[in-house]
């Protein structure tokens, strides 16, 4: 008599469950959320990043140049209403444009490769930087 009481209350337990879940599953089913619940989500795509108003363009000396001369010339193009601020490891030189843009400027180097540092800076205070690599060696290749 014990086995029955175990297998009928097994199966009463399992019946119990099987009906509990059809009974939710036609409770959701059913189920209506009202308008003033339901939020909506809007996906926003980034917006892109502005450029800078100063722009710089560096026409020489160009990147990874060998030179036979400790004096290099520095030209390029930005605003006629910029500063140009032109950085070597051992000088430094404050250019102002001409009215088109158009700068030039010499800078010394030292030996050995040399990091140099074109800056311009418009009148609100934005900058744009460039840095040029160049190297001085008096060996022929």
């Amino acid at each position: 008599m014990s086995k029955e009481k175990v297998v009928l209350s097994f199966i009463a337990v399992v019946l119990g469950i099987l009906v509990t879940g059809v009974a939710f599953y036609l409770y959701q089913a059913t189920k209506t959320i009202p308008a003033s619940k339901i939020k909506t989500i809007k996906i926003l795509s980034p917006s892109p990043t502005p450029k800078p108003s100063i722009f710089l363009t560096i026409k020489d000396p160009e990147d990874e140049k060998v030179v036979g001369k400790k004096v290099v010339t520095v030209s390029g193009t930005t605003r006629k209403d910029a500063t140009i601020v032109v950085l070597s490891p051992v000088d430094e030189d404050v250019v102002k444009p001409a009215g088109t843009g158009d700068f030039s400027t010499t800078i010394n180097i030292d030996n050995g490769q040399n990091n140099i540092e074109i800056t311009a800076i418009s009148p609100n205070g934005e900058e744009t930087r460039v840095t040029r690599t160049v190297t001085f060696s008096t060996e022929e290749f």
